[in-house]
């Protein structure tokens, strides 16, 4: 009862700000916007909701950040700005191996940990298949989070990778593989292959997925063909429920404008999403959780 008459008087303070107009653009030079969330274990824990999917955290989380930043009229430093990095006003993952980081309920059993205790994935969400763009998300998040690896990497491409063809995907997983080369990321793996464009990946690749994540909303049931593929070449065969496409550009334009100034949202396409999550290994438990992401405008000069 609490819980719902908290969440309730926090969505009328919300929606008490959104009523403020800004009557100037907040970041008006800007062309590029990321988005971190930190980690939404504990920095959103108040406002979570049940049963949303990853398009409505992403606009949940982008709608709490930009609330704070109006709250506490802390946006002066973005009007010079080409690039804009808008970060979690409670900084929990400054690089994850840090025994601080507010990931679960009893820190003090998290206060030993070193960075060989947690597996960290990322899965990242191209909009178009750019491999420079898939360069940029990869080398942003190792930065952002400050780490120097990744255990695995979940590539997921428009159309769910049943049009692409072999010479599309190729230049995206030399990418892959130039960071697995460095020791950067450690296995990497795709979403939604079927087959044919699996077999074809194989064949190719200098270092082939460890796994092939299968939306079973879109794919039912797997086929027997696929099924047996992956088990005679020790593929893992993964299950999501992640949207076709994780944010479009009205969605994301429309976060922006109920806290910014109009001009603020204009042209805005977000470019990619990176879901990321640390798990103590042995232990399975869930250590920190969270997002970026990535968006880019052309500005039309007046």
């Amino acid at each position: 009862m609490y819980d719902d008459q908290d969440q309730q008087q926090q969505q009328q303070q919300q929606d008490n700000y959104k009523l403020e107009s800004v009557l100037s653009p907040i970041f008006p030079k800007a062309t590029g916007l990321l988005f971190h969330t930190g980690n939404t274990l504990t920095c959103f824990k108040s406002v979570k909701k049940t049963n949303m999917n990853a398009t409505e955290e992403i606009i949940e989380y982008i709608s709490m950040m930009l609330h704070t930043l109006r709250k506490n009229n802390d946006f002066k430093q973005f009007e010079e700005e080409k690039y804009v990095k808008i970060l979690p006003t409670i900084t929990s993952d400054e690089g994850l191996s840090n025994g601080n980081a507010n990931g679960g309920s009893n820190t003090t059993d998290y206060e030993q940990l070193t960075r060989e205790d947690l597996k960290i994935s990322v899965k990242i969400f191209l909009r178009s298949l750019d491999p420079k763009i898939l360069s940029d998300a990869i080398e942003t998040v190792l930065q952002e989070m400050k780490e120097n690896y990744f255990e695995s990497l979940l590539l997921s491409l428009p159309n769910y990778g049943t049009k692409l063809t072999i010479d599309e995907l190729l230049p995206l997983w030399n990418v892959v593989e130039s960071y697995m080369d460095k020791q950067k990321v450690l296995s990497a793996g795709v979403c939604d292959f079927m087959l044919p464009l699996l077999l074809e990946l194989c064949t190719a690749a200098k270092h082939k997925p460890y796994a092939n994540q299968i939306n079973l909303g879109v794919c039912c049931t797997i086929p027997e063909e696929l099924n047996k593929y992956v088990k005679e070449n020790d593929i893992q065969l993964l299950t999501h429920s992640d949207p076709m496409d994780i944010i479009n550009d009205s969605d994301y334009q429309n976060s922006l404008r109920k806290y910014c100034h109009e001009y603020d949202a204009l042209n805005w396409r977000p470019a990619w999403v990176a879901r990321y999550n640390s798990v103590i290994a042995n232990r399975g438990i869930i250590k920190t959780k969270g997002y970026f992401v990535y968006a880019n405008r052309e500005l039309r000069m007046t």
